[in-house]
C-alpha cells in the first residue's frame, strides 16, 4: 500500500489538448504535494489510477478570496477526461504507477 502525502479536493478538471496535457483544479487539504509525486484517481471503491504529477500551479478566480491549485499531467490518449474527475479527494503518493 502507499503512503499517503497529502490529501487533494478535487472541485473540477480539463484538457488542453493541444498541450497533451489534463488538468485538475482543488485545494490541498492536508499534507503536501510536489512535482514528480502522483495522484490516485479512485474509479471504483477497490481501484485507483495513479497518475504522475507533471508541474503545480497556483490558480486566483474572479470573486473568490482562496486560491486553488492545479495539478498538470500529462495525458497523450486523453483517457482521464472521460473520468470526470471532480468533486473528490485524491491522495497524493510519492510512488505510484504510471
Amino acid at each position: 500500500m502507499l503512503e499517503v502525502q497529502g490529501k487533494f479536493h478535487a472541485i473540477d478538471s480539463f484538457a488542453i489538448r493541444a498541450r497533451k496535457e489534463f488538468y485538475i483544479i482543488g485545494q490541498l487539504v492536508e499534507g503536501k504535494v510536489e512535482p514528480n509525486w502522483f495522484a490516485g484517481i479512485q474509479l471504483n471503491p477497490s481501484l485507483a489510477l495513479t497518475v504522475r504529477i507533471k508541474q503545480i500551479d497556483t490558480v486566483e478566480m474572479f470573486g473568490e478570496q482562496a486560491s486553488y491549485l492545479l495539478l498538470v499531467v500529462e495525458d497523450d490518449d486523453f483517457l482521464l477526461l472521460g473520468l470526470n474527475v471532480g468533486s473528490e479527494l485524491i491522495n497524493i503518493t510519492v510512488e505510484g504507477e504510471e
